[in-house]
């Protein structure tokens, strides 16, 4: 199996010795096909990672270009067959980027939840992958971080109450209807003259979507053994479940494999998702339970994880939690069919349309040319100045952010554009944190954000 990190082109040029690790790796160089690629959601513009395999004409030196881009995950090159692995981002201090924590941060902000698609993507109706345990693959964690998070949010709100059918042995008295069959056996025959066994409808939170999100969350502990009870992930996690736990007293228990349900009331639309990923949570568990033997390998199905995604919601959850008030951050809002990442309009006059751009390079370098002139193309709508309120011809505010603490030496530093520290500007910062600005564009700037590591 191949194992690398995203953006893995820029930090690695000896690609042959990577591919080499894969057992009988020279047979890969016998095949027609000697380039293969994989895209998220089958999308040709979002490639997760990309190969090419060379031998030249005396079939003696072998070469080998691999490219990863903002996507980690595990799968199979279609044409190659070769699978292949893609971890976090790892920085010169040897941390890695904690995704499951970036995830429970940027879900503290509710309106988070309406964001999520095409943030990950599941395949487990393909084959699934042979993987070590010790590498604790990534899927696991970040798919119990989704579910324990909305159903946080569900029990925050109120758990949905609906009528249910409930059989109980009443004693003088009768409600509903009275099961005969089970009235003879059950009483009659044993002389017990005030009991009456009755079925009615019972209106509370004991309705079967509440028993499937009560055992998903006693399944989720089970995962949660595979991770030591001293790492963050574990602490954050077993704090997240126990407080939802705390919302499912008046929950009977129940056994699922799975359960097809679609929530109609817009009030509880995020049961649907809680039900997706309950679902998910549940083929994992039963997977390798009835069909991995071997211990020391876990059997995963392949899937990708949108950094750049992750990246921006994680924005927003701080930008949220710094400006507050309803309106003041539009997270994704369209205008003449172009979407900027962020809109700010605030109370205390910042006026700006913000870029949350994953690239790690902007930390030593500047923005390369398309991404400045397509944010400041933003500006130059009519319909932006509108939203923020801008009548006159003044130049909006535009911000790069970037992470912070990722720092690598890159072969393409992108030095197009002059951005530099400037000590007095007319400027606020978006956050506490380095802020540059352009010398080549008008009220153009570059902030950065630090992303959580372990």
């Amino acid at each position: 199996m191949l194992r690398i990190s995203e953006h893995f082109e820029y930090y690695h040029k000896d690609h042959i010795s990577i591919f080499q690790k894969i057992e009988n790796w020279e047979h890969y160089f016998n095949l027609s096909t000697l380039e293969d690629k994989i895209n998220f959601e089958n999308d040709e513009e979002k490639n997760c990672v990309s190969i090419s395999l060379n031998r030249n004409s005396e079939g003696n030196q072998y070469s080998c270009s691999i490219s990863s881009s903002y996507y980690i995950g595990l799968d199979c090159f279609p044409n190659l067959g070769a699978n292949i692995y893609i971890e976090p981002k790892i920085n010169n201090e040897e941390k890695q980027v904690n995704y499951v924590q970036m995830l429970l941060e940027s879900l503290k902000e509710p309106e988070n939840f309406e964001h999520l698609d095409g943030l990950i993507s599941t395949k487990f109706d393909e084959d699934w992958i042979e993987i070590d345990n010790h590498l604790q693959p990534l899927l696991t964690p970040f798919l119990i971080a989704q579910f324990l998070s909305v159903v946080k949010d569900l029990v925050k709100k109120g758990l949905k109450k609906s009528y249910y059918e409930k059989v109980e042995n009443l004693n003088n008295r009768v409600k509903g209807k009275v099961l005969v069959g089970q009235q003879i056996k059950q009483n009659i025959l044993k002389n017990r003259y005030t009991k009456t066994i009755c079925k009615f409808q019972e209106f509370g939170f004991d309705i079967e979507l509440n028993q499937f999100l009560k055992f998903v969350l006693s399944r989720v502990s089970i995962h949660l053994e595979d991770y030591s009870k001293n790492s963050d992930i574990y602490k954050n996690l077993v704090e997240i479940q126990r407080y939802c736990n705390g919302g499912f007293h008046q929950v009977s228990d129940k056994t699922f494999r799975k359960l097809d349900f679609k929530e109609s009331n817009p009030f509880y639309k995020n049961y649907n998702r809680a039900i997706q990923l309950g679902n998910q949570i549940l083929a994992l568990n039963d997977y390798n339970i009835s069909k991995n033997s071997n211990k020391a390998k876990t059997l995963h199905p392949p899937f990708w994880i949108d950094m750049s995604k992750l990246f921006e919601l994680f924005v927003f959850g701080k930008l949220r939690d710094r400006y507050s008030l309803e309106g003041e951050v539009q997270y994704h809002k369209k205008f003449n069919k172009q979407e900027p990442d962020f809109i700010i309009n605030t109370n205390s006059g910042i006026k700006a349309v913000v870029d949350a751009k994953y690239k790690p390079r902007y930390s030593n370098g500047n923005p390369t040319m398309e991404d400045a002139r397509q944010l400041a193309g933003y500006t130059r709508l009519n319909s932006v100045y509108r939203e923020l309120g801008i009548e006159n011809d003044d130049v909006i505010s535009t911000y790069f952010i970037y992470p912070g603490n990722l720092n690598f030496t890159e072969k393409d530093q992108h030095t197009q554009e002059d951005f530099k520290v400037k000590e007095e500007t007319e400027e606020i910062p978006l956050f506490e944190s380095s802020f540059r600005v352009s010398s080549s564009y008008k009220k153009m700037y570059l902030q950065e954000i630090n992303l959580l590591v372990n």
